[in-house]
């Protein structure tokens, strides 16, 4: 199967079950009263981290995602079945973008972890719930909202414990074949892994284990997008800890430094992590000229191991310096978690402006000049409307009360609004009244 690290995916939450207006009918009782159940709320969408999956080429053959929706409610205060969630399975170190926002919607980086991506709508309630001593036979309910749609992209940055990086060709798969279970694709020529491949090595002895991924070559400008470099240093920013592997034949020195020179320029908090050097095909030069480039490598701050992948030297020691350095997990958890948006809904803050209509020829002759309108916007009024738009009329006293209650009166009486100003939220329009003189 393709490796496949990136994917723009389209999410639609279940739309909420409408509320029912319904009055109880009984031989005995013909005029029963309200008895409208509420509907269910949709289903929403989730990610769910799952491990043993390392791309998200499995989704491939789905790119649009779509939750139940809840069902309407019924009389006898039957209720609406709420709709059934959708749950995507994703790779462990799988982040969610939203494309319009660009904000992350989830960050994965532990197994079994499940986020919401896309919130199902609020049910309707029904008309036995707006019955009171004044209004005992409602003749309107409530809609349903509906879900979240929402266009998502995922990016996986593999969950590896430490990753190794360097040129192509530096020695990178012919180390991860010999310290692991891992079986790379090797070649004697300038070659580069054309995708991270993940390897697990065990300390027997000691009963623990790590994860090693080697990052396919990274090339002078990869942090500008060449080479491969671009499309997986996001991967590296998942390592607990960085094997920078250097080719003691070539300059690793010079090579340590362009290296630290593309991470700085993609991500400068990269450096920030323990880090170690393995100077490579060490078999392939004389032990002083070895010694002198760890003691150059030492100087710039980061410990040095000689190796050599090939012939298998020094691979224990370079094990157990890894374990030894390697950060625990729950510590670096808590700090490499991006921040998600908030679950939290917020409304929109209350504002209101205005603007001079012209004469409405439904008016009288005598109030046929221009019409002064206040345009409500936020603070939950439109949506609040919304649900009711089936049943406006048959529950204005109650959306009425319900303004007054919340101060939209109060606040348009305070930027200036009179008798006969028309109210414009949304699509809707209604006259204003000054709510002190009206009780």
């Amino acid at each position: 199967m393709a490796f496949r690290d990136v994917l723009e995916i389209e999410v639609q939450a279940g739309h909420g079950g409408d509320g029912s207006m319904s009055f109880h009918r009984a031989k005995y009782t013909p005029k029963g009263g309200p008895d409208g159940g509420h509907g269910g709320k949709g289903g929403s969408i989730m990610l769910r981290a799952v491990e043993g999956v390392d791309s998200l080429e499995r989704l491939l053959g789905r790119r649009k995602f779509k939750a139940e929706n809840g069902a309407y409610g019924e009389g006898r205060l039957r209720q609406g079945s709420d709709g059934t969630d959708t749950v995507i399975d994703v790779p462990v170190g799988t982040t969610a973008f939203d494309l319009e926002t660009g904000r992350v919607v989830a960050d994965l980086i532990t197994a079994g972890q499940v986020k919401v991506i896309a919130r199902g709508g609020f049910g309707g309630r029904g008309n036995s719930t707006f019955a009171s001593s004044t209004r005992q036979a409602p003749r309107f309910a409530e809609l349903g909202t509906r879900g979240q749609y929402r266009r998502i992209r995922l990016e996986l940055r593999l969950i590896a414990d430490v990753g190794l990086v360097g040129y192509p060709n530096a020695g990178k798969s012919s180390l991860l074949k010999a310290l692991s279970n891992a079986n790379p694709a090797i070649a004697a020529y300038p070659f580069t892994t054309l995708s991270p491949i993940l390897g697990v090595v065990d300390d027997l002895d000691r009963d623990r284990r790590f994860t090693l991924a080697d990052i396919p070559g990274i090339i002078e400008g990869a942090s500008e997008g060449k080479g491969l470099g671009l499309e997986f240093l996001r991967h590296i920013s998942r390592t607990r800890l960085l094997v920078y592997v250097l080719d003691v034949t070539q300059n690793p020195v010079q090579e340590l430094g362009a290296l630290q020179a593309e991470l700085r320029a993609y991500d400068p908090t990269l450096l920030d992590g323990v880090s170690l050097v393995a100077l490579n095909k060490i078999d392939l030069v004389d032990a002083d000229l070895a010694q002198l480039a760890e003691d150059e490598l030492s100087s710039m701050g980061l410990p040095v191991m000689q190796v050599s992948a090939g012939e298998h030297l020094n691979l224990d020691a370079l094990k157990q310096a890894i374990f030894e350095l390697l950060p625990p997990y729950e510590l670096w958890a808590q700090t490499h978690a991006l921040e998600e948006e908030s679950d939290v809904l917020r409304e929109a803050p209350l504002t209101i402006d205005t603007r001079m209509d012209p004469p409405d020829k439904n008016r009288g002759v005598e109030e046929g000049g221009p019409v002064r309108v206040w345009i409500v916007q936020g603070g939950g009024f439109e949506d609040r409307l919304q649900r009711f738009s089936r049943h406006l009329e048959e529950a204005s006293e109650y959306l009425g009360g319900v303004f007054k209650r919340q101060g939209l009166y109060k606040a348009l009486k305070q930027v200036g609004a009179q008798e006969g100003d028309t109210i414009e939220i949304g699509p809707h329009r209604f006259e204003y009244f000054d709510d002190e003189d009206h009780g």
